[in-house]
């Protein structure tokens, strides 16, 4: 058991939705976690089953009853939209609000994103922007919120 604990790595989006679980969910969690790694471990995958139990579970699952009327807009006039396209390098802001574009940055910083500028990027985006204001960082390092000072 000790072995396979040492080959468990978690990475920071499955800590951060660790912690979201209730203390029941979070046993369940850690325990999932260590059958998948001992299965890998020991060669012990049965991907047909694993695609089985998925196309039983879409069988079984229930239609969402969900309607949305994509037709009717609630939006208000005035109301300032962001567009945010993130991935794992890379954050682009764009918006018609120059104070929307920078709240949403500075939401970004509290979160403990540390960015940077990438002006060449910006340039190359800049023909295709349908929005005012457009900004793109670049993610150096995603930390803790909480300051240590």
């Amino acid at each position: 058991m000790k072995k396979t604990l040492e080959h468990i790595k978690i990475k920071d989006a499955e800590f951060n939705y660790f912690i979201t679980l209730s203390p029941f969910d979070q046993l369940t969690y850690f325990f999932e976690l260590y059958e998948a790694e001992r299965n890998m471990q020991s060669g012990n995958i049965n991907l047909k089953q694993f695609f089985n139990n998925i196309k039983d579970a879409l069988d079984n699952r229930e239609e969402d009853s969900i309607e949305i009327d994509l037709t009717k807009n609630d939006i208000p006039e005035n109301f300032n939209l962001v567009d945010i396209l993130i991935d794992d390098k890379r954050i682009m802001i764009e918006s018609d609000s120059l104070r929307a574009v920078r709240k949403v940055i500075r939401k970004f910083m509290e979160s403990g994103y540390i960015m940077s500028r990438d002006f060449h990027l910006e340039k190359t985006f800049k023909e295709d922007k349908v929005t005012r204001y457009m900004r793109v960082f670049k993610i150096i390092h995603h930390g803790s919120c909480f300051s240590y000072n």
